[in-house]
């Protein structure tokens, strides 16, 4: 056994000896930013070896032409995971020069931790003693604004976002890009990928996410997770050869795809649930009916009470909102809140649908009876309002005027919802660090952290 160990050792530092070598005569991929957690390993540990044997595995699938691979080694609970994942307009050569890279480069800059994940311009190499993935993303951003036409601009960034993400949802390499006119004489170009181990929905919800905390303001900027990644420039920072980037639509919406009607029984009527599916003007009319007639009864009952009302008395307009907000959640889920039972680790309807938007699988909740009668992008639009109803705090819950604005036009940007009201989780799990730089490819050595879940914002020496 311990030969064995040994020779498995021996043939992983062989190959890295041989890739330190390689790398003399390659350029360097150009490096991001890396993130280090979880618990230190043992030197000379079971998991050690494990790790080091999934890195060393990792560079060998280097060119492969879908530039993708994961690993693992070993039995719980030292197994160790591993992928990587290249930008999907890069070449093989450039792909596997990239990853054989990062697997030296991350142990060195994250020695003797259990999980890390590296961005590059050309690739990102993660590897964990886990599955999830619970690393915060990091916002990088253009310090200079935009001056001609901002909302303009705003509109059509956020829009060929969207329709990448659409795209690269559905696409097998997980990858898309968009160039549009900003002006007649300057383009926007963006591109967005997710990792291809992720579903469709779940790559989906995660650009959704990721696309949701982009500054709009700015001339350039990207968010990179270890799991999908987002970005817009003024100038073209991809190839444009080996992409397929269809030409981007003109910046009104497109017209409402038809909407039929569910077959089956629900706890909730099948009406009341076109009304939220449907993108048309009608929606609102009926989300405005429904609002009106159920709230003032539904305020006051248990699992639709506001928590400022239920614990201080405090009632309002928002108070309405946040009742109509469960009432939009147990519509599209089929669940009610007041006698939901412990599902996936969720003690009530609000932290159920969380916990799946959170984890990028906001589809899973819906209402096994909607099937495939229902429009995808609507649905996400529906939990993503119902969350924003549920805030704790009042005064970051949208108007009912807002609400039916957001629901009609989709060039309204929904803000990031937090944990909602009553959630019963464990601390912060989700947050965004920011790096503002001098340019778009470069960033200050000082970066602010942003907690979804705290409002406080602190500064970090550089690592």
């Amino acid at each position: 056994m311990s030969s064995l160990k040994f020779s498995m050792i021996f043939v992983f530092l062989l190959s890295l000896s041989s890739s330190l070598f390689t790398l003399t005569s390659a350029a360097d991929p150009t490096y991001l930013y890396h993130i280090c957690s979880g618990n230190n390993f043992t030197r000379n540990s079971t998991y050690e070896t494990n790790l080091n044997l999934v890195l060393y595995s990792l560079p060998s699938n280097g060119n492969r032409s879908d530039g993708f691979s994961n690993a693992s080694t070993g039995q719980d609970p030292n197994r160790a995971y591993g992928l990587f994942q290249c930008r999907g307009d890069v070449s093989t050569t450039t792909c596997k020069d990239c990853v054989t890279f990062a697997s030296t480069d991350v142990t060195q800059r994250c020695p003797g931790k259990k999980r890390a994940v590296i961005w590059y311009d050309e690739c990102l190499l993660r590897y964990s003693n886990s599955t999830s993935s619970q690393e915060p993303g990091i916002l990088m951003y253009n310090e200079n604004n935009v001056t001609i036409e901002p909302s303009r601009f705003r509109q059509l960034m956020f829009g060929q976002m969207n329709e990448a993400a659409t795209q690269a949802a559905n696409d097998p390499k997980k990858f898309a890009t968009r160039k549009g006119n900003f002006t007649t004489s300057q383009p926007l170009y963006t591109l967005v990928q997710c990792t291809q181990d992720l579903s469709n929905t779940a790559c989906l919800g995660c650009l959704q996410q990721a696309i949701s905390s982009l500054p709009s303001e700015r001339i350039g900027a990207r968010i990179l997770t270890p799991r999908c990644i987002c970005r817009y420039e003024l100038y073209p920072f991809y190839n444009e050869n080996l992409t397929v980037s269809p030409p981007s639509p003109a910046l009104t919406p497109s017209p409402p795809s038809p909407v039929t009607r569910p077959k089956g029984k629900s706890g909730i009527s099948a009406s009341i649930i076109i009304a939220i599916v449907a993108p048309i003007t009608a929606a609102a009319v009926l989300f405005v009916a429904g609002y009106c007639f159920l709230t003032r009864r539904a305020r006051r009952k248990n699992g639709y009470m506001a928590p400022e009302y239920a614990m201080h008395g405090q009632l309002s307009v928002k108070s309405d909102v946040f009742s109509f907000g469960v009432l939009v959640l147990e519509i599209i889920t089929g669940k009610k809140n007041s006698n939901f039972y412990q599902t996936d680790g969720a003690a009530d309807l609000l932290s159920y649908v969380w916990k799946h938007w959170r984890d990028g699988t906001p589809t899973e909740v819906l209402d096994s009876n909607l099937t495939d009668s229902y429009s995808r992008n609507e649905v996400m639009r529906c939990i993503h309002v119902g969350l924003l109803c549920v805030q704790e705090d009042p005064t970051a819950r949208p108007t009912m005027a807002t609400i039916v604005l957001m629901l009609n036009s989709y060039s309204v940007t929904l803000p990031l919802p937090q944990q909602p009201a009553f959630f019963f989780g464990t601390g912060t799990e989700f947050s965004i660090q920011i790096t503002n730089g001098m340019g778009s490819d470069q960033s200050k050595s000082k970066s602010v952290p942003w907690s979804v879940d705290d409002a406080s914002i602190t500064e970090v020496q550089p690592r």
